[in-house]
């Protein structure tokens, strides 16, 4: 069969790519974290795989979001803290980070500027007070004081969820294999997605968010 010149230039770029690929895998050094994310949405565990080249380390992971009842306050927040998985899909979570090492001469604690973004498809759980009449048996010098509120549960979604996030952190080895690390760092977090029962909410929303990340991981 006769091939086409735009067949062995396809070829040959695939080559190229794959000698590169296995390349970096052979002479970069690798690890493996498990990471408890804490982020604008809630909570999660990741399984992250990292590479390290020169000062860099770039890394990918898989995570699990965690269902939480509680909600951290009362303010009456649609999204921030109030990711609520109701399908097995909205668990999952994808993560991918850069991390940079600076102050590179000391050895065994390495601190290092990092991006993070995480990626989720979930629904939100959210509690609300919602007024409903006056008793008037309460005691009280205001009006606003014998209100009676009922509570409110309810789930919106889902929404696409992206969070990105800059910072610093700090990798502290414990054996020549093992380490720990943690991560402090401010970003947004985007919601993309439509809910008729909140309107006139926007398609795409965005909020100001912290990220907090404890992890252990090994190096192979």
């Amino acid at each position: 069969m006769l091939k086409l010149p735009y067949q062995n230039n396809y070829m040959k770029t695939n080559i190229f790519l794959l000698l590169v690929f296995f390349s970096f895998a052979t002479l970069s050094a690798q690890n493996l974290s498990l990471n408890y994310y804490s982020t604008g949405t809630g909570t999660n565990l990741t399984l992250a795989y990292a590479k390290d080249w020169e000062k860099n380390e770039l890394g990918f992971g898989l995570g699990y979001n965690i269902n939480r009842i509680a909600h951290p306050d009362d303010k009456g927040h649609i999204f921030y803290k109030r990711l609520y998985a109701t399908k097995p899909i909205h668990h999952v979570n994808l993560n991918l980070f850069w991390h940079h090492r600076i102050f590179s001469e000391m050895q065994h604690i390495k601190p290092f500027l990092f991006y993070d973004l995480q990626m989720t498809y979930s629904t939100t759980r959210n509690r609300f007070f919602v007024p409903y009449g006056f008793d008037s048996t309460i005691v009280s010098d205001t009006p606003e004081g014998k209100i009676l509120y009922r509570e409110m549960i309810d789930f919106f979604g889902p929404f696409i969820w992206i969070e990105n996030n800059i910072g610093v952190g700090f990798q502290v080895d414990i054996t020549d294999k093992w380490f720990i690390q943690q991560k402090f760092g401010t970003g947004i977090h985007l919601i993309h997605g439509s809910e008729r029962r909140l309107l006139p909410f926007r398609k795409t929303h965005w909020e100001f968010v912290g990220l907090l990340d404890w992890s252990v991981g090994i190096r192979f």
